[in-house]
Order: structure tokens, then C-alpha cells, then sequence
């Protein structure tokens, strides 16, 4: 009884190892959810918007076909805005060798009326300028301790993006400044929540990957965020606050597990 249950053991090993190494990694799902916000604007209701995080591009199965495919997704659901919340990814974008151009002009294919906005990650950093070259002959405006204006239903949306929380100086409530509008926050980093002024409509953030790998009935091993587990992905609502946590595209540990990589399609309601 012992040797079959040890085989059974190693047989089942074998393939949990086998399907996030080899198949959830390089699977996409697209995600539709409907959140509903205090401090938002009932003439914005309907606002949807394609979240897209952690491309890493140049990672296993992050090839520039991939990236492509990434776009023509996005733009299938006709989103009103899109964002990209970092983490592009300098160092693999160089060892990859993609052209540079090559990955503009695929970027450069997304659409969206109200714009499309990005802010760096920690990966974005080093080596310096990679991220802010490719994206500067794009369509795509970059963010970074920043803020715009975009205007949906002839309602105006202040959209604040701040730098990476380990590599920049950031100061969430100087960039977000004063709030006399709907207001979206863009942190790479979801620990920059805590610092989002009181009346920030949404913070949205990537950078955890949702822990890459889930365990069932113990969730993520590990999250990089001074919240652990709590900040893993996905809604969460503090002290009349909303935070959307997307797990992202890449995959660093080369393992995804019961964590497929997401597109984010969220519809913003009034609550």
C-alpha cells in the first residue's frame, strides 16, 4: 500500500511540475469584473478598463509574437482606457535582443478613446532608458509622479501615476495632489496604497505576480508586499478606499500555478 501511495505521490508531483512549468505559464485568460467605488461620479458608471501588468517582456513564452497577441486582445474588448502598470522589463528586453522598434510598434497598435497610460516598475530601472525609449515612440504616455486629465460621458478623470516604491522617490499624495475629481491612482506596487490620499476613487497595481504559484487551501508562499497574502491580487477595499491588484503576464520563478496570467477588463460603477 505504501509503494503504490508513493507512486501515485511522485506520478502526481510529475505532473503539477510539468503543468506549471510548461503549460500555465504560457496560458492567457482574459477577466471581466464589474467593481463599484465610493468617491466616483454616477456619470462615469461604465467606464471600463483594460489592466495589464508585469509584461516582462523577453521571459519564457513573453516573445514578441506574444506581446502582439497581448495587443490584439486588449483591443478586441474595445476598452475606454487601457494601462499598463509596469514592469516591462529592461533587463530581458536587452538579452532577448527584440528590436526595440519591434516592440514600439506592436505597443504602439493599442487604442483606446480615453487614451492609453503605463508607469515603470522596479524592473524598469536598469538599464536606464530602455523602457522610457520603446514607449516614447508609442501612443502610450508615460507617468511617472505624474498626473493627466481624461474625460469620459464629458466628465473629467484625474489619472495619477507614480514611480516605482523600491527605485523612485515617490510621494503618493504630492503626485495625486488635490483631489476635486475622480481620481486613479497607478502604482506598480500595490504597499503604495496605504500612502493614496483618502479620496482616491481606485489605485490600480501589478507587481505580484498574485505570488505565481498558489497552493490550495495555503494560497501564495510568498508576496512581495509588506501585507503578504492580503495583497496578493485581486479587490480590496480599506477605509473607503479601492485597490485592484491584476497578477499580471509574466512569470520570473518560470512557474504559474492555479495563477494563470491575466488581462484585466474592469467596469467602474458607483457605489
Amino acid at each position: 500500500m505504501k509503494k503504490k501511495f508513493g507512486k501515485f505521490f511522485v506520478l502526481a508531483a510529475v505532473i503539477v511540475f510539468v503543468y506549471s512549468y510548461f503549460v500555465e505559464p504560457a496560458c492567457l485568460v482574459t477577466k471581466n469584473e464589474t467593481i463599484y467605488l465610493a468617491n466616483w461620479d454616477c456619470s462615469l458608471n461604465g467606464l471600463n478598463v483594460a489592466v495589464v501588468s508585469d509584461l516582462h517582456i523577453g521571459a519564457k513564452k513573453i516573445n514578441l509574437e506574444k506581446v502582439k497577441k497581448i495587443v490584439k486582445m486588449i483591443n478586441s474588448q474595445n476598452p475606454d482606457l487601457i494601462v499598463i502598470l509596469g514592469d516591462f522589463d529592461a533587463v530581458l528586453i536587452e538579452s532577448s535582443k527584440i528590436p526595440h522598434k519591434d516592440i514600439s510598434a506592436a505597443l504602439n497598435q493599442l487604442k483606446a478613446p480615453c487614451g492609453v497610460y503605463a508607469i515603470l516598475g522596479n524592473h524598469d530601472y536598469n538599464p536606464p532608458g530602455v523602457v522610457k525609449s520603446i514607449l516614447k515612440d508609442t501612443n502610450i504616455k508615460l507617468l511617472v509622479n505624474e498626473s493627466d486629465y481624461i474625460f469620459f460621458n464629458t466628465k473629467k478623470i484625474k489619472i495619477c501615476g507614480v514611480g516605482d516604491w523600491w527605485f523612485d522617490n515617490v510621494d503618493v499624495k504630492k503626485t495625486v495632489g488635490k483631489i476635486n475629481t475622480p481620481t486613479i491612482l497607478l502604482s506598480h506596487n500595490p504597499d503604495a496604497f496605504d500612502s493614496a490620499p483618502d479620496k482616491t476613487s481606485l489605485t490600480l497595481s501589478g507587481h505580484t505576480h498574485g505570488g505565481e504559484v498558489v497552493l490550495p487551501l495555503f494560497g501564495p508562499p510568498f508576496v512581495p508586499s509588506v501585507h503578504g497574502k492580503a495583497f496578493a491580487k485581486g479587490l480590496i477595499k480599506q477605509n473607503n478606499k479601492t485597490l485592484y491588484i491584476t497578477s499580471g503576464i509574466g512569470t520570473l520563478s518560470r512557474f504559474r500555478l492555479l495563477n494563470p496570467p491575466e488581462i484585466v477588463f474592469l467596469t467602474l460603477m458607483q457605489e
